[in-house]
């Protein structure tokens, strides 16, 4: 059976009536989830975290990174409407989570799934967290390595098997010939005991997830939107209603090939089957996977200890640690080799001199 997850994301625009009206258009669609990400600009960015300047092709966009993510927050208020209407809608309400309290919040409101995204992959604290919930986790893997998603998913089986491995490509919108979807080949047989899906960021509402199903993908995931050409850096690849109503339908016509073994795999979308960070993805990768940084100025000689760190994205800053070193300043006695200023990323050269 297949699972089609509509991922709203940060396309309402700081509307609850955007919210509800994105929930519909899911349900009318067919797809199985709504999708939300959930997340504060202080647990994502470091406030020096910089200032960006890009073009989606028609429009330009110019703004410090940590208060245009304050823009994007889904206020935890909302969720008190979000989550009933979506049960009165038989749709599964989904978030993805960013942080530990992220987590734990939502799943005191009760949500049924947890959704990581590529960005958290490297953060085995979070996992492993996720995994103690026992709730079934969908996991990105967008830039990730083969050893780096063979951590992730280690670490989570400790506790917890029920994971969906979702491949995906970190570029916004990804072209067809980047799409790379012989990785779920790879994933497939690399593991054998998870389910696999695609998350996909292509223009074209069908090829790539169509090509996912034929690859033996049962978990389909897609931004939308309601108007392409509204404000914000998600929408204008997003699927409208119309192009999400026929991506449903034809990623049902592709199960159902599946099944008859009635497939045809398109050798662009194919591409490379290795489970790499790919040139196209080593940007974003750099900007937006977690890294450990300061959360207070600390003097040379003091210990450091967990509470006093953060993990963020580091923006335009300096990349520091893994959050899989978050561990190490919880077990070990660890001091500053020399002055560590507010928001500083903590390398080793920090600790070691």
């Amino acid at each position: 059976m297949m699972y089609i997850i509509a991922e709203i994301g940060i396309n309402f625009n700081g509307s609850l009536e955007n919210c509800l009206k994105m929930i519909d258009m899911s349900v009318d669609a067919g797809c199985h989830a709504a999708k939300f990400q959930f997340f504060t600009a202080n647990g994502m960015y470091p406030i020096s975290a910089g200032k960006l300047d890009w073009k989606d092709g028609e429009k330009e966009y110019s703004y410090d990174i940590y208060e245009a993510v304050k823009t994007f927050e889904l206020p935890p208020e909302w969720l008190d409407t979000i989550i009933p209407y979506c049960e009165s809608k038989n749709i599964d309400f989904m978030a993805s989570i960013f942080d530990i309290d992220g987590l734990n919040f939502l799943v005191k409101k009760g949500m049924k799934t947890i959704k990581l995204s590529s960005y958290t992959i490297t953060h085995i604290p979070l996992i492993e967290a996720a995994a103690k919930t026992g709730l079934p986790i969908i996991m990105s893997t967008g830039g990730a390595t083969l050893a780096e998603t063979e951590e992730a998913v280690r670490c989570a089986q400790k506790y917890n098997n029920n994971i969906t491995l979702l491949h995906c490509s970190l570029k916004y919108p990804t072209p067809l010939n980047e799409v790379n979807m012989g990785v779920l080949d790879t994933l497939r047989l690399a593991f054998p005991e998870v389910a696999i899906g695609y998350s996909d960021h292509t223009f074209e509402p069908s090829d790539a997830p169509v090509q996912a199903v034929y690859l033996g993908a049962t978990v389909i995931e897609k931004h939308i939107t309601l108007d392409k050409k509204m404000d914000g850096p998600d929408h204008f690849f997003a699927l409208e209603p119309d192009e999400l109503s026929r991506m449903v339908a034809d990623i049902n016509e592709a199960r159902a090939d599946f099944e008859s073994g009635n497939i045809s795999i398109d050798k662009t979308i194919y591409g490379m089957s290795a489970k790499i960070c790919y040139e196209h993805e080593k940007y974003i990768r750099d900007f937006c996977y977690m890294t450990l940084f300061a959360k207070r100025d600390i003097k040379k000689g003091e210990a450091i200890a967990a509470k006093d760190l953060s993990v963020l994205r580091p923006g335009k800053k300096a990349r520091g640690l893994e959050p899989r070193y978050l561990g190490l300043f919880e077990k070990n006695m660890v001091t500053a080799k020399c002055d560590i200023a507010f928001e500083e990323p903590i390398t080793w050269d920090l600790l070691l001199g």
